[in-house]
């Protein structure tokens, strides 16, 4: 019995600890009328966020970007789509009063600066 009870106690600890979601994760309220602009004195990253869809904006040599893709909040994380694919995710991290925290698909910490269009 002891052994079985140990083993629930097990698997309920590592489905607490897998895949956390913050509670302050992205929301449809934090996401509408978003404009992130990536800090980062060597790539120009940004992205505009309505109601339904994203405006990116990159610059670099070898990129295209199409003018417009959407966006999906799924357990907590923002993702962001072209039209069909999935180009990123981010997990909010932290937001300070004008820059944003985030974790990308990568792995990668990436720190945008943020404004509302409201």
């Amino acid at each position: 019995m002891s052994r079985t009870v140990a083993a629930l106690c097990l698997v309920a600890v590592n489905c607490a600890t897998s895949a956390p979601v913050s509670q302050n994760g992205w929301t449809v309220v934090k996401v509408i009328d978003l404009h992130l602009e990536l800090v980062d004195s060597n790539r120009v990253e940004g992205y505009w966020f309505t109601k339904n869809y994203v405006v990116p904006e990159a610059s670099a040599h070898d990129i295209v970007v199409d003018p417009l893709w959407h966006w999906k909040i799924r357990n907590g994380h923002l993702q962001i789509y072209s039209e069909s694919q999935l180009e990123d995710e981010l997990t909010l991290i932290k937001i300070d009063p004008k820059i944003v925290t985030v974790r990308k698909r990568s792995g990668a910490i990436a720190r945008y600066r943020y404004s509302y269009r409201r």
